[in-house]
């Protein structure tokens, strides 16, 4: 027998056994299934703020401040969404010009249980804050949310026209200085 024939026919053997084995991978052996897809893609927050309720204004009963302002905020996520509730900042303005401002940390709304503003959610917060002047023309109450998808940071207003009125209570009120938070209704 000559080298060409017997290297010829090894050659083939070899190229059919390398076919065997692939065509055993290509359909002979059981395979798994598809990676499941991805999930959707986290919504933003979109959040609206409101009054829900009168405003009330109490006397205070922290002795260095002459009063406690009692807002009721109703909060809604419309988008499915979620965001961290930051801050809560109340402020008074004369002609114009600054007369108080207040501010509630992220540490206060998250420790009265409330740092997270949930998807598609609907709640009311009683917001207090201390006021020293009765001297203003104009409040103005913002607050700011850190959007969970991309860590937007954005403010949403309460406007004053949402809330029914202003009441005056006998009822002396607590509101430290930095502020406080309970659940509405």
């Amino acid at each position: 027998m000559d080298k060409t024939g017997w290297v010829g026919r090894t050659g083939a053997a070899l190229t059919l056994a390398v076919a065997l084995v692939g065509m055993g991978a290509c359909g002979g052996s059981p395979t798994s299934p598809p990676p499941p897809p991805p999930p959707p893609p986290t919504p933003a927050a979109t959040i609206t703020a409101a009054g829900s309720g009168a405003l009330v204004i109490h006397p205070s009963l922290d002795s260095r401040f002459e009063f406690a302002l009692e807002t009721p905020i109703r909060l809604t996520e419309t988008a499915g969404g979620s965001a961290d509730w930051n801050f809560a900042r109340f402020q008074t303005f004369l002609a114009g010009r600054e007369v108080e401002r207040n501010e509630v940390g992220s540490d206060v709304i998250r420790n009265a249980g409330f740092g997270r503003v949930a998807a598609s959610s609907n709640q009311v917060v009683r917001v207090y804050f201390r006021l020293n002047s009765d001297d203003f023309d104009r409040i103005d109450i913002t607050l700011g949310f850190g959007d969970l998808k991309d860590a937007r940071q954005f403010t949403v207003p309460v406007p004053g026209s949402t809330f029914s009125g202003v009441n005056i209570s006998l009822t002396p009120a607590f509101a430290p200085p930095e502020g406080r938070l309970q659940a509405g209704s």
